[in-house]
């Protein structure tokens, strides 16, 4: 857990008279042991250099109080690993051109890494990765789907974000003029908030 400064206001002057200040004290006792931007210019007008130029210091974008220091605590943020399967619903006949849909549910998934099957990869190529209708490729063209087999490298990519219930497209090409096979892929990817 961390300490995220919502905002902080020093005082250029001597009136320390008023009830309200002087109860900011018990404050600066607390973040004594802390290097905050402007604390030390604070105590030092405090403590008698009353003419030297004092300036206000914001942290965080967040209304500042009047006097004294806010702290807020602040949970890490979650930012995992997450999985998207890509695959078929059944098998494609040979030949044949197919489109693979998913809708992730989290409120921004980033794709990063496309794996395909090794068992399947030969008989696949991919025309085209859209999200929503934004295509992912720099031109249009096919790339063999063997460029992601799992022991391939230098394959991460930085993808559009997929918003919550945007399409995350895949076009796939059968291209054994034999048998039917289905298509078996999975999409590494970050959640982004």
């Amino acid at each position: 857990m961390g300490y995220e400064i919502i905002g902080y206001e020093e005082m250029v002057g001597g009136d320390y008279d008023d009830p309200e200040l002087v109860a900011g004290d018990d404050v600066d006792d607390l973040l004594a042991g802390y290097d905050i931007v402007g604390a030390r210019r604070r105590a030092a007008a405090r403590g008698g250099r009353r003419g030297m130029p004092v300036r206000r210091a914001v942290v965080a974008q967040s209304p500042a109080p009047r006097h004294g220091s806010l702290i807020k605590e602040t949970e890490p943020t979650k930012d995992g690993q997450l999985v998207l399967p890509m695959s078929s619903s059944g098998t494609i006949a040979a030949a044949t051109a197919a489109t693979i849909t998913a809708r992730p549910q989290v409120k921004a998934f980033r794709p990063q890494r496309i794996v395909v099957g090794n068992s399947i990869a030969a008989f696949f190529t991919i025309s085209d990765i859209k999200v929503g209708n934004k295509s992912q490729f720099v031109q249009a063209g096919t790339i063999p789907a063997e460029a992601f087999v799992q022991g391939a490298f230098g394959v991460a990519m930085r993808q559009d974000t997929v918003q919550t219930a945007q399409d995350y497209v895949f076009q796939v090409n059968n291209i054994d003029g034999a048998a039917a096979h289905s298509f078996l892929c999975v999409v590494f990817g970050r959640s982004v908030d």
